[in-house]
Order: structure tokens, then C-alpha cells, then sequence
């Protein structure tokens, strides 16, 4: 029994479409050429090179459903004791519970990705360097006021959750693209907002609309930004009470999530590349 015959089955007792069985056959002619077995330990490496590769979840979820399918015909067939996939650490459920984070050379793409020759561009470039340098939540953003920009000291006032206060530094380059925002001609009064005239659905299109333009993934949300920002000053040595006040999080174990982060990045690292793994 091997592919073809799961393939037979598909058309013939299940019914389903020459689309999809070829959708099917794509999927499966992945997994042969891995050349990996059919163990649980065997699939969990398959899953982890797929996810190195910077394959978006939802596809590697379509290709471990397809593996899955197949491994439930060769059980019914008597080839397999059991179905290996069921129990197989499955990457695109940690995925599901783990912060989406992005790399640093795609955010550096997506910082390159707005035009900033455009007041919409110069605007976009702003907030998607704010919400990184930052690590803030988009509402934070939104209600960001100019009077609460300190260039000199190099930080900026934050509200977050809960009318809590706290400040964040901020790159001398951030400021300068905040700056570039300004009405020109007219001073900014201390209580006017930053991002004046756009409202939160209008920054998070922003967001989503640069992500999809520097191709980055599906289904966007500005707290990736966030979620980086953390993983990154985790992975470079900061400390883990540092990020909790940066990030304004009122208990420390809500922070603890990127130290998983950064555990599960090394785990899937290992299993795509070691051979013993």
C-alpha cells in the first residue's frame, strides 16, 4: 500500500474531487521526499524543517492533516499498528498557544516596506518603527500625544491598560520618524495626538497592509511587533524583569511566555537540523 492506492481511495470510496486528490498528492510527494520515517519522532522533524523553512501554520497544518489521512488508511489497512501523526508533537498547535514573532531581518524588510516619499508612507513607517522599538499595544499608539515624546531623554510617556503610566526608550531614529509626522507650518500642541486624524481599524489596516506587502504571513496583527520586541531583547540577554516593565505587564508570568518562545525556537532549530535529532 502506498500513495497511489491512498489516492485510489480517496476518489473511489470517499468521493472526493481530482483537485483535491491532487491537493492531496502534492502534499504526500513533500513527505516522501523528506525521505524521513513514518515514527512520531520521524514526522515531529518533518514538521520542524517545514516550520525552519518559514512555512506560514496554516500550511504545514494542511500538510499534517494530509499525513494524518494517509496514516489512518495505512492503519485501516494493516500497514501501521497505529496513526504515528496523533502523536506527534504538532508544531501548528504550539504555534496556536506561542506569541507570533518575526525574525530580524524581516522586520528589517518590513520597516523598508513603506514609502516614505508619501505622507501616508511616512506615517506608516512611524508606527510600525513605534510599535517595535516600542513593544507597544496599537491602542497605545493610537493615543500616543506629542507631549509625550521626549527626544532629549530619549523616551517616550506610555498609557497603558488600566490608566498605568510608564516610560519606554526609544531610538534616536524612531523620534525622527515620529517628528516627520508634524503639521508643517504648525506647532504641536503637547495634548494633540501623534497619529492624528486615524483611528485604530485605520493603523492596524496599516500594519496588516505593510505585512502582506513585505509578504511576511498570514493573518497580521500589530502585536507581532510587540511579541518580537520581547523575544528579541530576551534572545539578546535582557533581563526578564526589564521586559515586564517595558512591556507594562502586570505580572511576571505573563512575560514568561517569551522564555517559551525562546525555548520552542531552539527545539525547532534542533529537530530541522540535527541528525540525531
Amino acid at each position: 500500500m502506498g500513495i497511489d492506492d491512498f489516492l485510489t481511495h480517496l476518489r473511489a470510496e470517499r468521493g472526493l474531487s481530482e483537485n483535491t486528490a491532487a491537493a492531496y498528492r502534492c502534499d504526500l510527494a513533500q513527505w516522501e521526499k523528506s525521505q524521513l520515517p513514518l515514527t512520531p519522532e520521524g514526522i515531529e522533524r518533518y514538521l520542524a524543517q517545514l516550520y525552519a523553512k518559514g512555512m506560514a501554520p496554516s500550511t504545514i497544518a494542511r500538510k499534517r492533516a494530509a499525513l494524518s489521512s494517509y496514516c489512518r488508511f495505512l492503519s485501516r489497512e494493516g500497514e501501521l499498528e497505529t496513526n504515528p501523526v496523533a502523536v506527534a508533537v504538532g508544531l501548528t498547535r504550539l504555534e496556536r498557544k506561542l506569541p507570533h514573532t518575526l525574525t530580524t531581518a524581516q522586520l528589517l524588510e518590513l520597516l523598508r516596506t513603506p514609502d516614505r516619499t508619501t505622507a501616508k508612507g511616512r506615517r506608516d513607517a512611524a508606527l510600525l518603527e513605534l510599535l517595535y522599538a516600542g513593544g507597544l499595544r496599537l491602542s497605545e499608539a493610537q493615543h500616543l500625544r506629542w507631549g509625550d515624546l521626549s527626544p532629549q531623554q530619549g523616551s517616550i510617556l506610555v498609557r497603558g491598560k488600566g490608566g498605568k503610566e510608564r516610560y519606554v526608550p526609544l531610538a534616536a531614529v524612531v523620534f525622527e520618524s515620529l517628528l516627520t509626522l508634524r503639521p508643517d507650518g504648525v506647532d504641536a500642541k503637547p495634548l494633540d495626538p501623534v497619529f492624528a486624524g486615524v483611528g485604530r481599524v485605520t493603523l492596524w489596516r496599516a500594519v496588516k497592509e505593510n505585512v502582506a506587502a513585505a509578504g511576511l504571513g498570514e493573518r497580521p496583527s500589530p502585536h507581532w511587533l510587540r511579541h518580537s520586541f520581547a523575544t528579541h531583547l530576551l534572545n539578546h540577554g535582557a533581563d526578564l524583569r526589564a521586559i515586564q516593565e517595558l512591556l507594562g505587564h502586570a505580572r511576571i508570568t505573563t512575560t514568561q511566555i517569551y522564555t517559551h518562545v525562546a525555548t520552542e525556537r531552539l527545539r525547532v532549530a534542533y529537530r530541522a537540523a540535527h541528525p540525531r535529532a
